[in-house]
């Protein structure tokens, strides 16, 4: 099958007819943008792929509801979001046995072209301690550091993705940062 590039307009008109060609792309078109942002929670491939697409689910069963007057991505964000973190708290025990994961080699890798071999290895190292240090932060701190530095969303923006108040957001923050700081002091990466 031709996978056809629409529009976010159109692909929601199309899922609200019951249309194939509007479910495929939207799937297509976001797929990747949704298991990455799983993944940042669930330190998992196979728990990312389920929840990717248990959030399939939830776009497909209330596309309907959709308001075509505001822009598709904050509504996808948003059930993501809830998603991952109903995951978090639903199975606390099960991520903090699989701390140790591995990331998958589409976080990992980079499409940078850096100028040496040695700068290459560095910079890989330091976002390899980057994102173990994020998988090592406790949930809370984890999903305010993942959506304003990952997602680049506002602290008014994460507050209603999260439902906490601002100011809950901005200590979140602080103490997460703090901790990868730590993190990266400890790993001889940041220079005290």
């Amino acid at each position: 099958m031709i996978s056809l590039e629409f529009s976010d307009e159109k692909i929601v008109a199309l899922c609200k007819l019951n249309d194939i060609h509007g479910f495929d792309s939207l799937y297509t078109k976001y797929e990747k943008y949704i298991y990455k942002l799983c993944y940042y929670y669930t330190n998992s491939k196979e728990d990312s792929l389920d929840l990717l697409q248990d959030i399939y689910i939830k776009l497909y069963k209330s596309i309907n509801n959709f308001d075509e007057s505001k822009p598709l991505i904050p509504w996808i964000k948003r059930i993501s979001i809830n998603t991952c973190q109903n995951y978090l708290r639903d199975n606390k025990n099960v991520i903090s046995a699989s701390r140790n994961s591995r990331l998958p080699d589409d976080i990992t890798n980079n499409n940078f072209s850096l100028y040496t071999v040695e700068d290459e290895v560095n910079f890989n190292n330091t976002k390899h301690a980057i994102n173990s240090a994020i998988k090592d932060l406790p949930n809370e701190y984890k999903s305010v550091i993942v959506l304003r530095h990952v997602e680049c969303l506002s602290y008014k923006e994460i507050s209603e993705y999260t439902s906490i108040p601002i100011g809950t957001v901005k200590t979140y923050l602080y103490r997460g940062r703090k901790l990868i700081k730590e993190y990266l002091k400890k790993e001889g990466i940041w220079e005290v």
